[in-house]
């Protein structure tokens, strides 16, 4: 079993929270061995040699669609992802862009300490974003809003 590295003060609600000590305590990483069934969250809906696709339980507020596309093997650096696990993530993409008819999307993922990127988990794992269409005259505030690291200190 994976030791699960967390960060529970980038947590954003906190029935993730009480997720997060209770894999912590007992289970370990999330993302290892369907761990994330074990404390009820939504699960696979596409699977691959190293990949799997489940919903995010904890989406970000206004998005369309957010899912997950994790790795089966338990790495925590976006360095350490296969040649062969990176021609197959494409793949992964390509699928879901098919199945939810997505027109465009954001993709990214938090690599390394987490105290830098806002991560929760230390298991790498892509975020697939799909927003609405901009509207005409739409502010900064109609945006989805995504903690991508912390600013620096002036």
């Amino acid at each position: 079993m994976a030791k699960a590295k967390l960060r529970l003060d980038n947590s954003r609600t906190p029935e993730q929270t009480k997720r997060m000590k209770l894999l912590a305590k007992e289970i370990g990483c999330f993302f290892c061995k369907n761990n994330y069934l074990k404390v009820g969250a939504s699960p696979a809906i596409y699977q691959s040699k190293y990949w799997y696709v489940k919903k995010n339980d904890y989406p970000y507020e206004g998005s369309v669609h957010h899912y997950l596309l994790a790795s089966k093997r338990h790495t925590t650096k976006i360095t350490a992802v296969s040649r062969a696990a990176w021609v197959e993530l494409l793949k992964v993409i390509a699928w879901l862009e098919k199945h939810l008819k997505i027109k465009g999307a954001s993709i990214f993922t938090r690599s390394g300490d987490m105290s830098y990127t806002g991560a929760t988990l230390d298991h790498i794992h892509f975020h697939l974003l799909v927003g609405a269409k901009k509207r005409k005259g739409g502010v900064l505030e109609d945006n989805i809003l995504v903690t991508l690291g912390h600013k620096k200190k002036d």
